[in-house]
């Protein structure tokens, strides 16, 4: 497929259906995040503005695998190989991620996951081109997370997955995807699953 990503024959750990991620304001709590959580998921876990040690680290990875779930640690590439991956906010695809630095061949252990951030073409663009697995589109619909922001919408969502998936990264809907009626509206759409803020929604159908 034509711009898909070059290591697209290293093998891949299989991607979550589900992720959670952690907020400073409406889910600060990690271990409550969890437990809501069901096996399978994933938790992205954002300490921002926190100071986190490995040992927060390594402990909160055993609560996650305990659950049957993985800990996804944002933006600290040096502690996140104590857990199951790393989540890049959309600002650290700039210089220097955009030489397959995230590439699978370069992960610091197998099965590692990164995911990225992505509000637009280019940004997805970036992503494939720092050698992520995944992408979280955002936001999709009206979220309490950016009440002013403007939502993408189910097109543009679905032209964004479709443009992650020929550059062969999963895309999750991130932001306000919270009833049946949401979920239903995002079939066909082309994601590889839902993301939300400490609440563990069900997979959509492709």
């Amino acid at each position: 497929m034509a711009g898909a990503r070059s290591d697209k024959s290293h093998a891949r750990q299989p991607l979550p259906p589900l992720l959670a991620l952690t907020d400073p304001v409406r889910a600060p709590d990690p271990y409550e995040s969890l437990a809501g959580a069901s096996p399978g998921a994933g938790l992205i876990w954002r300490p921002y503005g926190t100071t986190v040690t490995r040992a927060d680290v390594v402990a909160l990875t055993r609560a996650a695998h305990a659950r049957g779930c993985l800990l996804i640690l944002a933006g600290q590439s040096s502690l996140a190989v104590s857990a199951d991956g790393l989540h890049l906010p959309e600002h650290m695809l700039n210089s220097p991620y955009t030489d397959q630095c995230f590439a699978a061949r370069r992960r610091p252990k197998p099965g590692f996951i990164v995911t990225a951030a992505a509000h637009c073409e280019r940004a997805v663009i970036a992503a494939a081109r720092a050698g992520v697995d995944a992408v979280l589109i955002s936001p999709v619909f009206a979220t309490k997370s950016h009440a002013s922001a403007t939502t993408l919408g189910v097109t543009r969502f679905a032209r964004l997955a479709h443009l992650a998936a020929s550059l062969g990264l999963g895309a999750y809907a991130l932001g306000g995807v919270t009833d049946e009626e949401k979920h239903r509206r995002l079939t066909g759409s082309n994601a590889t699953g839902i993301a939300s803020i400490g609440f563990f929604a069900r997979e959509p159908q492709r």
